[in-house]
């Protein structure tokens, strides 16, 4: 009986390393407060996310976001779909529903996740800020 349980450490604790070392490899989010969103485009090449409702989009969003309803029950295929490898700045009314989607995405694989952690006005604001005359911004 001592020998069954000596021979299943090394078994074990590989077992451990390997769940250990899964995790340690999840990208984690990173929050962007309101008011540093010019210096973080400025610093990154990210795909803007919004992941409000079909309704709140209606009403207003930034642009250039692509609009992926974290509520939508095809939510996880659509962001399975996106490039890992990619930067992703994630938004929606309150902070809440992106840093949902944000951690998800981390689970899934995303490397470059952040989380603006702030109200929808306040980065469509910012956006707007960043390009006052509404022209593209690779004009």
């Amino acid at each position: 009986m001592h020998s069954i349980a000596f021979r299943l450490i090394p078994v074990i604790t590989l077992l451990l390393l390997v769940s250990c070392s899964s995790n340690a490899q999840q990208a984690e989010v990173v929050n962007i407060k309101p008011g540093n969103l010019a210096e973080f485009l400025g610093n990154n090449d990210a795909v803007i996310i919004d992941v409000r409702t079909p309704g709140e989009w209606e009403r207003g969003k930034v642009e250039s976001a692509l609009t992926i309803n974290l509520n939508h029950p095809q939510f996880n295929q659509v962001i399975s779909e996106l490039d890992k490898d990619k930067t992703y700045l994630v938004y929606c009314n309150s902070g809440n529903r992106s840093s949902i989607a944000s951690r998800r995405m981390a689970q899934m694989g995303f490397t470059s996740i952040f989380n603006y952690d702030g109200m929808h006005y306040q980065i469509r604001q910012e956006f707007e800020n960043l390009n006052p005359t509404g022209k593209d911004l690779d004009d």
